[in-house]
């Protein structure tokens, strides 16, 4: 991609663009090509279009500004950046974060039209609740999940929780599924900051519940993602909506 298509492209998407930002930000994705063998001026294109659409003006500034406060953000990091800044973190509390690496390998959207496949997730077990987040709503069946979960947790002697969190999106038990696995565990922080937006923005999806005593799943859908969804028509989505 070409310098002028990105400045057009990026511009476009930012309330207040400003040229020497635009510019780093094109350098820095020329370094992440070189760096990392990908795309990285289009992963920060993609990242940017997904903050635009799923967050307010005031955040998707932000995130475009953060370059300017030590460490430029990956395009993987963009998305968790837009979160935490939308629930109130400063953007010298955000870049901080970008440089100790608290913001790593979280979502990386894989066009400028993506809806967020991000969603909280609640799991109630024995009478007790945990809250969780995930980065792939729309992969999995709720139901499935649960019913596959519940299955390895008798085989294997585990809770129904312990289960659902090593679980992957191929309904296959993996600890060490990393990025396939259907629950974060691993991030209160984050969960927590998706709940508080959740009324705000369309960043998270819906809420899912996975009730391990009754066997029952719940999916309440996020009406602003909805929105959204709507708006950008359901050929552009590439998601199913779970009953």
């Amino acid at each position: 991609m070409t310098k002028e298509a990105f400045e057009g492209k990026l511009n476009a998407l930012v309330p207040q663009p400003d040229p020497e930002i635009t510019a780093a930000l094109f350098a820095f994705g020329q370094e992440l090509g070189q760096e990392e063998a990908y795309d990285g001026v289009r992963e920060l294109l993609n990242s940017m279009s997904f903050v635009s659409r799923h967050f307010s003006a005031v955040t998707t500034q932000s995130v475009y500004e953060i370059i300017q406060h030590g460490s430029a953000a990956l395009p993987g990091e963009m998305v968790a950046a837009a979160v935490y800044l939308e629930n109130g973190n400063t953007l010298q509390d955000v870049a901080e974060m970008a440089d100790l690496g608290m913001l790593m390998c979280f979502h990386c959207p894989r066009d400028m039209e993506e809806l967020s496949p991000l969603a909280l997730c609640v799991v109630t077990e024995g009478g007790h609740s945990r809250c969780f987040h995930t980065l792939h709503f729309g992969a999995f069946d709720p139901d499935t999940a649960l019913r596959s979960a519940r299955q390895y947790a008798h085989d294997r002697q585990i809770s129904v929780t312990d289960a659902l969190l090593s679980l992957t999106t191929d309904m296959v038990l993996d600890a060490n599924g990393g990025a396939k696995k259907i629950l974060v565990g691993g991030d209160p922080d984050m969960t927590q900051a998706l709940s508080a937006v959740f009324s705000r923005c369309p960043a998270a999806a819906a809420r899912l519940t996975f009730d391990a005593d009754r066997s029952q799943t719940a999916v309440e859908y996020n009406p602003l993602w909805l929105e959204l969804r709507q708006k950008q028509g359901p050929a552009q989505s590439g998601m199913q909506l779970t009953v």
